[in-house]
């Protein structure tokens, strides 16, 4: 199992966008630990699945940052740096006004 965005349109005519995020492994050993340590709100939630109301979705954008910034400081994390910038400049393509429903988990 994995933790990944599924984002769908309010055109009928365009496909969802479907944005990985973790395995379900790196979500328990790395993101999950870290974002409680944070105080993150929505990262831990993402293992139930939640959806995210579009107007939240700035919120969780600005976790992903508040996440990575927390783990820069160990090249270990490298690969999972390179995931975040990838989530964070495929969200910010996003319309929000096209947006119908965003689902996380």
């Amino acid at each position: 199992m994995s933790v990944a965005i599924h984002i769908k349109f309010k055109s009928p005519e365009r496909d969802s966008l479907y944005i990985p995020v973790a395995t379900q492994g790196a979500y328990h050993a790395v993101w999950l630990p870290t974002a409680e340590k944070l105080g993150l709100e929505w990262v831990p939630r993402f293992e139930n699945g939640p959806l995210v109301e579009v107007h939240a979705l700035a919120a969780v954008m600005d976790e992903f940052r508040k996440l990575r910034d927390a783990l820069a400081s160990n090249p270990k994390n490298a690969s999972l740096l390179e995931r975040i910038d990838s989530i964070l400049e495929e969200l910010s393509d996003v319309t929000l006004d096209d947006v119908s429903e965003i689902f996380i988990g």
